[in-house]
């Protein structure tokens, strides 16, 4: 077997987030993607914070649920880290919370995606 080609999209740019969710548009055109990697890379945080990112996927692009088994190791602290699964639907997208006491994180979090 050959080697396939694989799309990279940087779902949420580096920047500093306070507390809240915050998540990315739909990452890959309808039915792409197969086997998705997610990255996040957390460079600076402040205060008592935790970071909690995961994938979640659509049929339709408006109803979102949870990719079981896609949420990545919670931050407190500057750091990487690296979930990967399989999509089952149309649409895929990254979302991120963000919480403790007087939280800012400073991170970016990034898809490859694999299409079938």
């Amino acid at each position: 077997m050959g080697l396939r080609s694989v799309q990279a999209e940087l779902a949420l740019p580096s920047a500093a987030r306070g507390a809240g969710t915050h998540t990315s548009g739909p990452l890959a055109p309808a039915g792409v993607a197969a086997d998705v990697i997610l990255t996040v890379h957390c460079t600076a945080t402040s205060g008592t914070p935790t970071l909690d990112a995961s994938l979640e996927e659509s049929a339709d692009g408006a109803s979102w649920t949870a990719v079981p088994g896609s949420s990545v190791t919670q931050l407190t602290a500057a750091g990487n880290r690296v979930a990967a699964a399989a999509i089952t639907k149309n649409f895929v997208r990254v979302t991120s919370t963000v919480a403790g006491t007087t939280p800012s994180v400073t991170y970016r979090a990034a898809l490859w995606i694999r299409s079938e």
